[in-house]
């Protein structure tokens, strides 16, 4: 009799939880979504520089949703999103929540060809939306310093000296590298008893992109005779050094002939004159 009793009795509760369990509303999961990247500052330091981010896609939720895909990045540079395995652009994908594995795919960054890129940290923003459900990522593409040089004379055939005489020339020098350069000095490889001067002598700093003139002064001796020669001007940089060879024409100087001419000039003169004088006495 006890046991039918304690039986009912559960049987009763039982009955009870089960009617309080469906009585109770079931309240609906939270949707969000999470951006996180495996690596989220890339550096690179190739002057054609392409950052790739990995991001993952944790999305919680009832039921499937589509978001769209939103990147910004540097004036200058473009940015998307492609596939995990990059074979097509993504600007909407579809989760599905609650996924043991999320969704990856890849935010791809780079400088236009047109864009003068110098060392620095860039920002690339991805944001992920669907209706009220968003969440924004912020990447950071990182440009180490390149260090390089150019030197451009004023003619790429040759260059004409008197020689024992100055001759003014001009060199461009250009830092072509992402990084700026420093105590940059200019020196000269020439033939023996010539005089090669620089104005200015140094360059204190160059920061990328940009350009300046040097005077360059060719003395060639005196005793050098009229043909072609080297000379190999040199710009040495804290981080890097550059040579370009010119090709030197030395003509002998005008005013070596012009005493010549005036010496003959003399002697004609002179023999005229005394022609001249030597006939009148004769009459």
């Amino acid at each position: 009799m006890k046991i039918g009793r304690i039986l009912c009795y559960l049987f009763l509760m039982t009955v009870a939880s089960v009617a309080l369990l469906l009585s109770t509303p079931v309240l609906a999961q939270e949707e969000t979504i999470e951006l996180k990247a495996t690596y989220p500052r890339v550096e690179s330091a190739a002057p054609e520089a392409i950052f790739k981010f990995t991001v993952t896609l944790i999305y919680r939720g009832d039921q499937a949703r589509e978001f769209d895909l939103r990147t910004s990045g540097p004036s200058g540079w473009s940015t998307y999103v492609t596939s995990s395995d990059e074979s097509v652009r993504v600007s909407v994908i579809k989760l599905e929540p609650n996924k043991s594995e999320p969704y990856q795919i890849k935010v791809i960054a780079s400088p236009l060809p047109s864009t003068i890129l110098k060392a620095n940290d860039y920002t690339i923003t991805l944001v992920a939306s669907s209706g009220a459900i968003s969440d924004s990522i912020e990447l950071t593409a990182v440009v180490m310093p390149t260090y390089s040089l150019e030197l451009v004379p004023s003619s790429y055939y040759y260059h004409e000296a008197t020689a024992e005489r100055d001759n003014q020339f001009s060199l461009t020098i250009k830092n072509t590298g992402s990084g700026e350069l420093t105590n940059i000095r200019f020196s000269a490889d020439k033939p023996y008893g010539w005089i090669v001067e620089f104005k200015p002598e140094t360059i204190d700093k160059l920061e990328s992109g940009i350009s300046q003139e040097i005077q360059v002064n060719i003395k060639p001796s005196a005793n050098t005779a009229d043909r072609y020669y080297n000379v190999t001007l040199t710009a040495q940089a804290d981080q890097t050094r550059q040579t370009t060879i010119w090709n030197i024409r030395v003509v002998e100087s005008k005013i070596f002939w012009m005493w010549i001419g005036g010496a003959i000039a003399l002697l004609v003169i002179g023999a005229f004159t005394f022609i001249f004088l030597r006939f009148s006495r004769n009459k």
